[in-house]
């Protein structure tokens, strides 16, 4: 298992997409038959639902989620695509056995169906989707069921936790309003064309996009506990994005990206032609750029730098759910109370917070995929770890869940991290960090020390198979010389470590704190998260080259430009 994090930034205009009419009537006017659909579903599968001497559904989640959809793409001035989209998808968990013992493994929902559902708010076809999902859903439990227990009884695992513990609080009813998803296209094809004919003039610059899209999501959830939710959440983007190819033939890409959840933070036309020059800047620094060699010594980090860091070493370690797989790793299984970072560092989820310092954070909500309410969790308390991210499946010290179950819709939920904030008490300024860098590279008697400005993205291995190790990949590295300060930008490598290590050299952060919203890629879907981390200065770190596809570069220049 490698769950991969794709890091993307936070921006900003005005929206007024267009989706028929219908669509925004169905949104404000669908709920009761889409309750009505599933509690009449629910109720039949918990009553008569059963096979041989399997009884009914002991619990079940429906979860139907309406996804709307509005997309611009333009390249070198031209539109590429240009579309909107309505769907509706049904997710449907269904429990046999009891909470002790049930039918719930890792791969739960491993059987793929057709989870589409009708957008049109018709009763008897609503009900027929969800009769015939909940209706594989339970023969495949009862195969999950048999499997497991053969397991047990073989004496292949153990167990020695409940499969199912109860919910946080009460059962909630919560009926949100769903916002209007309202962009004007031709607004957004001409936004487009223009930013994406900046890169008209950059010949080096062999492939170019520009995407904007808005995303709503309208989601009713129901389960046999008696939780009752609808909720709604946009999503908006910016995406800018450019290829080329150094003279040896190896790709160069990198990528300015903005995301926001709220219409009025869309940015400006002039901040993103910025943004496009920036982007023609850096590609074309990154071409010249000399490669790296393998490294150990000093680095300093950037905010997004070390958000990568603590996501991949730290926050998919403490993400409960696995914790119960015999084929983890189990990394800080049996180290709470033991510290596990500097003392000066505490890290936290909290999936409640909805903006920082201004800037919308992607990872929150208020009710997690199991229907619990969200709650700020604080894992690692100076240095002190002090538990875990957690759904409804109990771990070793830890009964009760803390509404961090998260899923895509399609694949069953797990605990997963939301908001999830690096704080320190050793903070110092820009200038005092790099000024420190200078001193432990001499120290270290190294020739170099590295400034890591920004990354693509990382990686990280959890199960006990794998080698315990996380990578990254620096964009924009620069290695740093202690004689004056001069920074040199060298690319080509990756940093690797194994999480204990790593973490443990971190010697001081920067006062700062920065908003990074992204995409984490693990068992439960992609799911937008976010981080909040300063920079960090590092003790020690290791680079090493990074395998690159080298490709032909083009053979004539591209077209001169006709206007």
């Amino acid at each position: 298992m490698i769950p991969k994090t794709f890091y993307l930034l936070a921006l900003s205009f005005l929206l007024t997409p267009q989706f028929p009419a219908h669509a925004e009537t169905r949104l404000r006017n669908s709920s009761e038959i889409v309750f009505q659909a599933m509690q009449d579903e629910m109720a039949r599968a918990l009553r008569d639902l059963k096979i041989d001497v399997f009884n009914p559904p002991y619990f079940i989640n429906y979860q139907i989620r309406n996804q709307d959809y509005l997309e611009v793409v333009a390249s070198f001035g031209s539109i590429l695509n240009s579309k909107s989209d309505s769907r509706r998808v049904l997710y449907v968990d269904v429990k046999i056995g009891d909470p002790q013992f049930d039918s719930s493994t890792p791969d739960s929902h491993q059987y793929s169906v057709e989870q589409f559902v009708p957008l049109e708010d018709d009763l008897d076809a609503l009900k027929r989707a969800i009769w015939y999902e909940t209706d594989l859903r339970y023969k495949q439990a009862i195969m999950n069921y048999l499997k497991k227990k053969g397991r047990f009884v073989s004496g292949v695992e153990k167990h020695e936790l409940p499969d199912f513990s109860k919910g946080q609080a009460e059962p909630a009813t919560r009926i949100d309003a769903v916002p209007e998803l309202d962009a004007d296209t031709a607004q957004w094809e001409d936004l487009a064309r223009r930013v994406s004919a900046e890169f008209k003039n950059a010949s080096d610059i062999e492939k170019s996009s520009v995407k904007i899209f808005g995303r709503r999501l309208a989601r009713h959830y129901l389960d046999s506990d008696g939780n009752k939710i609808r909720d709604a959440s946009l999503q908006f983007g910016v995406i800018l994005e450019a290829w080329s190819k150094t003279a040896s033939g190896s790709p160069i890409h990198d990528q300015e990206t903005v995301y926001f959840s709220r219409p009025e933070h869309f940015p400006a036309e002039r901040d993103l032609v910025r943004r496009a020059k920036q982007l023609i800047a850096g590609v074309q620094s990154l071409k010249k750029a000399p490669e790296a060699q393998p490294y150990v010594g000093p680095a300093l980090f950037s905010p997004d730098a070390t958000a990568v860091l603590f996501h991949e070493a730290i926050g998919h370690r403490l993400e409960a759910d696995r914790l119960r797989n015999a084929s983890d790793g189990k990394t800080f299984m049996e180290k709470i109370g033991e510290p596990i970072l500097p003392p000066f560092i505490t890290v936290v989820d909290n999936p409640a917070m909805d903006r920082y310092d201004g800037a919308d954070l992607l990872g929150h909500y208020q009710f997690d995929d199991e229907g619990q309410p969200s709650q700020e969790v604080v894992l690692i308390d100076r240095g002190m770890l002090r538990s875990f991210l957690l759904s409804r499946a109990p771990v070793l010290g830890f009964s009760r869940t803390n509404g961090h179950a998260r899923g895509d819709g399609m694949k069953s939920p797990m605990s997963r991290m939301s908001n999830f904030v690096v704080r320190s008490d050793n903070r110092i300024s820009a200038e005092l960090l790099k000024q420190r860098l200078i001193e432990e590279i001499k120290r270290q008697n190294k020739p170099y020390g590295l400034l890591i400005r920004k990354i693509s993205g990382g990686e990280t291995h959890t199960e006990s198979a794998d080698y315990q190790v996380f990578k990254g990949k620096p964009l924009y590295m620069y290695k740093v010389y202690p004689e004056d300060g001069r920074e040199e930008l060298v690319r080509g490598v990756e940093f690797v470590g194994t999480p204990l290590s790593m973490i443990g050299k971190i010697m001081a952060t920067g006062d700062d704190y920065t908003v990074i919203n992204g995409f984490c890629g693990a068992e439960s879907g992609v799911l937008p998260v976010t981080s909040i981390a300063p920079t960090a200065l590092l003790r020690e770190v290791e680079l090493q080259v990074s395998r690159e596809q080298s490709l032909r570069k083009p053979i004539l220049a591209p077209p001169a430009i006709t206007e």
